[in-house]
């Protein structure tokens, strides 16, 4: 005799996501490290660049003219 409700059993069971999704399978330690050397690397390549920058302008103000 069958009423149309659930038994609890899964009938349909959603397919699970692959394991190599996005990030490789990488680990989470391994993504934040990353994650850190590539703000590091941001950081300190914007300072030489603003250093750089400022160099330019001080030379330029303290050129004879």
């Amino acid at each position: 005799m069958s009423d149309g409700h659930s038994t609890g059993q899964p009938t349909d069971a959603a397919p699970s996501a692959p394991a190599s999704g996005f990030g490789g399978g990488m680990s989470e330690s391994r993504k934040e490290r990353g994650a850190s050397w590539r703000v590091f690397i941001y950081i300190a390549g914007s300072h030489l660049l603003l250093g750089f920058l400022a160099l330019l302008f001080y030379l330029g103000s303290h050129a004879q003219k």
